[in-house]
């Protein structure tokens, strides 16, 4: 989910639409409290529809609130998941991920957003991370945490109360928070904070001649991550800096590339073309071929 300039959430759809506003705005939130490391905002009954973030700029929690289970459809870079959303369900990003989700019925939620910039902090003093290194969460989805619940809980009751009883308690709930966040869901923070600062030629080599190896397939970030041996997070950022495209939308170039070649060889069918790429289906190839070139692929074919 994005937010335009007001603040508000917004969706767009997985092809790069213009962003939507997404209909009727969060039941409660906490912009007009004044609380500085965090915001929570409580959505009810939001319609079906799909939301998308290119890079979160806060780490992100998620938890589901419909009562009854809902099937959502969630994808980062690399990333795709179809399940089952049930009450209590947590997603959890770190800032810099992306976050995009499809749902099919009525969808409830709290959304909780905390500042990077306060979690290093908390990190740093409590040792987990060196001076001047970066956090970085483990992206996780429907997974359930009691602990996590009821403070999130507790940050419900105070904004339902207008932020009653205070600043301070609200600072308390933000530590208690990031620590347990800190103590469960960072790992080898430390290595991560002495990665460079950009990606080396010999690393971005590697990812792009791993994925011209691997065009049959879709390939999670994880693996690609390993390949270059830095954090998922961190090679989505650096990838990006590097080439101007994430590491997905990057793959799925090449991918087009290659089908086009396919295509003037004559030698497949477009269902052909399509497996042998490790696209879901001819249609998932179609869509993304006509996004990136103009033209559907037969419509290339007649251009030939």
């Amino acid at each position: 989910m994005n937010e335009d300039g007001r603040g508000a959430v917004v969706r767009t759809s997985s092809d790069g639409a213009e962003p939507k506003p997404i209909r009727n705005g969060p039941l409660l939130s906490s912009d007009t409290l004044g609380w500085d490391h965090l915001s929570l905002s409580k959505w009810q009954g939001v319609a079906p529809q799909e939301a998308l973030e290119p890079s979160l700029t806060r780490h992100l929690i998620v938890i589901h609130s419909t009562p009854g289970p809902v099937k959502v459809y969630e994808r980062g870079d690399g990333l795709n998941e179809e399940g089952i959303a049930r009450p209590g369900d947590i997603n959890l990003f770190s800032a810099g991920e992306m976050s995009y989700c499809r749902w099919e019925n009525d969808l409830s939620f709290l959304r909780l957003e905390l500042d990077p910039a306060f979690v290093k902090r908390v990190a740093e003093h409590a040792e987990i991370a060196a001076s001047g290194g970066t956090v970085e969460l483990n992206h996780k989805l429907r997974f359930n945490d009691p602990k996590l619940f009821h403070l999130s809980q507790w940050l419900v009751d105070e904004l339902q109360s207008d932020g009653s009883n205070g600043k301070l308690y609200i600072d308390s709930l933000a530590n208690l928070l990031t620590v347990h966040l800190l103590q469960n869901y960072v790992s080898s923070t430390k290595k991560q904070t002495a990665a460079p600062l950009k990606m080396t030629e010999r690393q971005v080599t590697r990812v792009i001649e791993y994925m011209h190896a691997n065009l049959d397939r879709e390939i999670p970030l994880e693996e690609l991550a390993n390949v270059a041996n830095m954090s998922q997070s961190y090679l989505s950022r650096l990838f990006k800096q590097a080439t101007g495209l994430s590491p997905h939308q990057y793959f799925i170039n090449i991918r087009i590339d290659k089908a086009k070649s396919l295509i003037q060889s004559r030698d497949y069918t477009m269902a052909e073309i399509s497996a042998v790429l490790g696209f879901s289906d001819q249609s998932h190839m179609n869509r993304h071929f006509k996004r990136i070139t103009g033209l559907s692929p037969r419509e290339f074919l007649l251009t030939r």
